[in-house]
């Protein structure tokens, strides 16, 4: 595992600290590249019970800014207490779902806005838990030795893709029947979309997976799509050569909205599952990093530090109206839209 740990840091090293003073201390997204280290066998028991987290304090209302969220709740990842936690915000503010003194980060909020599934290290490696949205029921759903990342439920709310060791992998919703969709080879040699994969996203009919592939040491990334049986592996977005990573689909499937790195600028762009269309949504000097869609595809939620520190900010799906929702100095970051 040292070779994943040492690709890990340098991915990381890639993705945030070119972010121009962004919280290059926080938990791990889940963004590495494996050096080929193959992915074990399942060891999950799902539907543990954790320790409960605590009531949920009262809301903050964080400005005019978050009155301006058209609908729904986003949830966020920050460190306003030093800590990794996870966050949500509405219309009326934010609380802190997580509240625990672990590392939480990488939530995603279920489509029928009931639950929320991240990852956290509060049994000291990263795994998948899933919290209801007033903060009650916390449950352990993986426990492999190796750690989990990056969940993201299915539009039907019956399933879960994460990370593990640079693979893709599905579950039931209380972390049963886990399986492995794609297998990373050698990441110095291997070929578009066959290093190691991360943050996959799911296609409105819950058949394929949109992903990113990185290799750290060629500073590739690539942005591919799979079906959910491992077959039919296809190429998105390759060129420019450089960093294209952060993949989320839209609710009606007609595009796939990502991070792209070139010439050293860090952008939200949007394109067709088939590569067309491939269009620059934020034209901003500043880094603008994890894309993602509003349930009803008209906004995208993003993450930039156009203000110096990162903020949440939302655009409409043509890129206009970039509007600041929060507005606190510590990182926002990795933020997801639910109803």
């Amino acid at each position: 595992m040292r070779i994943f740990a040492v690709t890990l840091a340098l991915l990381a090293a890639v993705l945030l600290g070119a972010c121009n003073g962004g919280d290059e201390d926080a938990a791990p997204t889940g963004t590495a590249s494996p050096g080929g280290t193959a992915a074990t066998g399942t060891t999950a028991t799902p539907g543990t019970s954790a320790t409960p987290a605590a009531s949920l304090p009262p809301a903050t209302v964080t400005g005019p800014a978050a009155e301006k969220l058209p609908e729904g709740k986003i949830c966020f990842s920050a460190r306003r207490d030093g800590l990794g936690e996870v966050y949500l915000l509405t219309r009326n503010g934010e609380r802190n779902l997580s509240n625990d003194p672990k590392e939480d980060a990488e939530c995603d909020v279920s489509p029928d806005g009931k639950k929320v599934a991240f990852s956290s290290e509060r049994d000291g490696i990263y795994h998948i838990y899933v919290i209801d949205i007033d903060g009650k029921n916390l449950t352990q759903i993986t426990s492999d030795p190796v750690g989990d990342f990056s969940p993201r439920w299915s539009s039907d709310g019956e399933l879960i893709s994460f990370s593990r060791t640079g693979d893709i992998y599905i579950m039931a919703s209380d972390g049963s029947n886990q399986r492995r969709v794609t297998q990373a080879e050698m990441e110095q040699t291997a070929p578009p979309c066959k290093a190691g994969a991360f943050q996959a996203d799911w296609s409105p009919e819950g058949d394929r997976l949109v992903f990113y592939a990185a290799s750290a040491t060629r500073q590739l990334g690539w942005i591919c799509i799979v079906n959910t049986d491992g077959t039919n592996l296809t190429v998105v977005v390759a060129d420019p050569p450089g960093w294209h990573v952060e993949p989320s689909w839209s609710p009606d499937g007609q595009w796939i909205a990502y991070r792209s790195i070139r010439d050293g600028n860090h952008e939200i762009r949007k394109v067709h599952p088939d590569g067309t269309e491939d269009t620059d949504l934020t034209n901003n000097p500043a880094a603008d990093i994890e894309p993602a869609w509003s349930p009803d595809g008209k906004w995208i939620a993003f993450s930039s530090d156009r203000t110096g520190g990162f903020d949440l900010y939302m655009m409409k799906s043509d890129g206009s109206e970039q509007t600041r929702l929060t507005t606190d100095p510590i990182k926002d970051s990795d933020p997801s839209w639910g109803p």
